[in-house]
């Protein structure tokens, strides 16, 4: 049985398998059912349903989850999105960050609540984004929601290659910028209004900025990652990678 979220797209299906665990050809065991565990995640990740309600002709739940516990803990998901990653387009690179609002369910993680703080608006989580010129996501982040979105420029821009730093006032620190500079990156940040020396930055170039937010949008038509589910922070973050990599793989 086929469902409306699974990958029906041939090409799609044929970009992706090569880079599985457990591919043909490979050391070890083939795991010839890579295409239905991926279609069990996309379910679970587009419907924001708990795994327990995975339908049964994706497998059993528990044993899905943990598979998906295991590429995370591996660097699976991680990888898949950096080897999807072909050819960026750094003549900008563009940071931001979107508040995520946290689940009742994503409570209760063993060692307390992870990447998840108080703010206005209850528990948040927030996702730290970098994109290339065409906004396409190119690094994420996952912190909590009180965690200002300054903190983890450094970490977004750190060994990429871009021309141009595109970000709001929020990045208006005088270490961002010279890291930036650093890195050869011309800087197209507002200023803040208490800065006494005002930086001058290009305004025309600076309206290409919603195109971060408009990746945000792309990621967050996901259920499960416009609403936060997840108990671990390392398994939302792996959401999150496989919703990035999948967007390289032009699946909306």
């Amino acid at each position: 049985m086929t469902h409306r979220h699974d990958i029906s797209d041939r090409r799609v299906w044929e970009l992706l398998e090569p880079l599985l665990p457990g591919r043909a050809g490979s050391w070890g065991g083939v795991a010839e059912d890579n295409r239905r565990f991926l279609n069990a995640v996309l379910w679970i990740l587009r419907t924001g349903a708990p795994w327990r309600d995975l339908p049964e002709d994706y497998g059993d739940w528990k044993n899905t989850h943990r598979r998906f516990c295991r590429w995370r803990d591996k660097g699976q998901w991680e990888g898949l999105l950096n080897e999807l990653i072909q050819e960026p387009d750094f003549e900008w690179l563009m940071i931001d960050a979107s508040h995520v609002k946290a689940h009742a369910h994503a409570a209760g993680a063993a060692g307390g609540n992870e990447a998840s703080g108080l703010t206005k608006g209850g528990p948040n989580t927030k996702i730290h984004l970098a994109v290339d010129a065409h906004g396409m996501p190119v690094r994420v982040i996952v912190t909590a929601g009180s965690v200002a979105d300054c903190t983890q420029a450094g970490a977004l821009i750190r060994n990429l290659p871009a021309q141009c730093l595109l970000a709001d006032k929020g990045y208006d620190t005088d270490a961002i910028a010279e890291a930036a500079q650093a890195a050869g990156m011309h800087v197209v940040i507002p200023p803040k209004s208490n800065r006494k020396q005002p930086r001058q930055y290009d305004t025309y170039l600076y309206k290409l900025r919603h195109l971060v937010e408009n990746a945000f949008l792309r990621l967050k038509q996901w259920r499960g990652i416009a609403t936060r589910y997840a108990k671990r922070a390392s398994s939302f973050l792996a959401a999150v990678q496989f919703r990035c990599a999948l967007l390289w793989a032009s699946i909306s």
